[in-house]
């Protein structure tokens, strides 16, 4: 017998996940202030910020490294309130585990987003402190599938084809980019001291070119401020500003018919007053994800007209795109100081945010996202600072819920904030810039083996007469009968249907000459 392995005729490939792993990683670090900086009595406040990873492939595993910067908030031993900014190291290892049907060396695309969590720290010496994170990883790997390989075939040979979408992703970062801009001063402000400064990436619009994403949208920076007027200094105020931001990011494969989304981190903030204004020069890396439904042949079954024919057939999950996109929500809540854990009396002097969402729901033709922000306060009863942490649920909403979402990557980023304490309640107004990517998983049914046999033996009758039932097709018939599509087809003067296949293409046929 001469068997042909897989499926037959023309070879089929396709992009598609080969892992999804998450990874826990603590990190541990100590630092040490330098001399200009106010030694430290009490922490306040500690945020990590995670810069987007490299990744290198290679030798069974897919390496992944990159920066975490963390800003710390602390009074100092005068009472008055200071920042200072350290940065440490991440890096992990994920085994490349690739399935039998995947290339083993061709196409593989390592995608990586890290949320810093339980982010903690504490004063070790005057001008020392220790710092934990634990930074939670989702390590995405994608690879070429391989449906089919290409094999010799005959002119006997009868082939079904299909065809389907499936979703083709494609990513890329940006190195450091700067941006700078100015803020004037006026006699008010006195002898001012910025105490922090926080940046926030708003990407209002993504759109995929060739080869790249261009976003546009805005740098949010927060300017903690207070003035020093010798021994006394006003209660800290925040000043904010805007800095617009137009920048294309390299990604291969990404194509003007493509869906983007993208984000964006701060990697640095410097700050220096100066001559009745402050300058502001801000570090940046962007990190974008295109999307684009790519259609695939493949081959469905397999006869031939002269040779028995004994076929396998498998089903193959893939995902199915629908939603790649940036978006944006504003949450306004007041709660009680109960609800919020903040004693009465106190007086509120800075917030901050992160917030996560939660899988998406379907829901009267929408996609429902339900998550959670997490807010830090910095508190203040008119003699000591204090920081207290409460939680805030928020939904969101998109249109186009057509399919249910099994596949989803989100992105929240707290752009604005701002809180107020009113007798016994506490408002917040803040405003979150999102950035998700959802996908469906559909299913196909192709042929996986055809082995050939035989000769088929014809009838030797001039004609043979068949009676299909209902459940029968032109293809059904012809495979039965080892008979040519086009020439039952012809012999019968059957109308033309969409596909050999179609449950249409026997409509009014009572028999058929074979």
């Amino acid at each position: 017998m001469n068997r042909y392995e897989k499926e037959g005729l023309m070879g089929a490939r396709m992009q598609a996940p080969m892992g999804d792993r998450t990874v826990v990683t603590e990190l541990s670090e100590e630092f040490s202030l330098p001399d200009y900086q106010p030694e430290m009595k009490r922490l306040l406040r500690v945020r990590a910020t995670v810069l987007p990873a490299d990744q290198y492939i290679g030798a069974g595993n897919a390496e992944c490294s990159g920066r975490i910067d963390y800003s710390i908030l602390y009074t100092g031993n005068d009472g008055a309130l200071y920042c200072t900014s350290q940065s440490g190291e991440y890096q992990f290892s994920v085994p490349l585990e690739i399935p039998s049907d995947f290339e083993a060396s061709e196409g593989i695309v390592c995608n990586v987003e890290s949320l810093p969590e339980q982010t903690s720290g504490r004063v070790v010496a005057p001008r020392k402190l220790a710092v934990k994170c634990k930074l939670r990883s989702r390590v995405r790997l994608y690879g070429t599938r391989v449906l089919s390989e290409a094999m010799e075939c005959d002119s006997s040979m009868e082939r079904l084809c299909g065809e389907s979408e499936y979703a083709a992703v494609f990513f890329g970062k940006s190195d450091v980019l700067q941006l700078a801009d100015e803020i004037l001063l006026d006699d008010r402000d006195g002898n001012l001291r910025v105490i922090s400064a926080d940046g926030q990436v708003f990407i209002s619009e993504a759109n995929a070119g060739s080869g790249a994403v261009h976003c546009k949208g805005e740098v949010c920076l927060k300017l903690l401020c207070c003035r020093d007027d010798g021994a006394e200094q006003s209660t800290p105020y925040a000043v904010m500003r805007r800095i617009p931001l137009s920048e294309s990011v390299t990604a291969e494969g990404t194509e003007v018919n493509c869906e983007a989304c993208a984000h964006g981190v701060c990697s640095d903030v410097q700050i220096t007053v100066e001559d009745g204004r402050i300058l502001c020069e801000v570090g940046i890396q962007l990190a974008v994800k295109a999307m684009r439904r790519e259609r695939i042949a493949y081959t469905r079954d397999l006869y031939s007209t002269e040779r028995m024919c004994e076929n396998a057939y498998r089903s193959v999950d893939f995902p199915s795109m629908i939603k790649c996109c940036n978006g944006n929500v504003s949450l306004n809540t007041t709660l009680t100081l109960e609800e919020a854990g903040i004693r009465s009396g106190l007086e509120l002097v800075d917030l901050c945010g992160s917030a996560v969402l939660g899988a998406p729901e379907q829901e009267k033709g929408k996609y429902r996202f339900v998550g959670k922000c997490r807010f830090h306060a910095v508190l203040s009863d008119g003699e000591e600072l204090s920081a207290q942490e409460f939680e805030v649920p928020f939904r969101y909403e998109i249109e186009d819920g057509r399919m249910l979402p099994t596949d989803y990557e989100t992105a929240v980023d707290v752009i604005t904030c701002r809180g107020k304490i009113d007798g016994e309640r506490i408002g917040v107004d803040a405003e979150l810039a999102i950035a998700m990517s959802l996908c469906g998983k559909d299913e196909l049914k192709l042929l996986s083996e055809a082995t050939f046999g035989e000769p088929h033996k014809h009838e030797g009758a001039v004609y043979t007469v068949c009676y299909p039932d209902r459940a029968d097709t032109l293809w059904s018939v012809a495979k039965r009968y080892h008979c040519a599509i086009s020439q039952l087809s012809e012999r019968n003067h059957l109308a033309a249907a969409p596909a050999a296949d179609a449950a249409d293409s026997l409509a009014g046929v009572r028999f058929l000459l074979i």
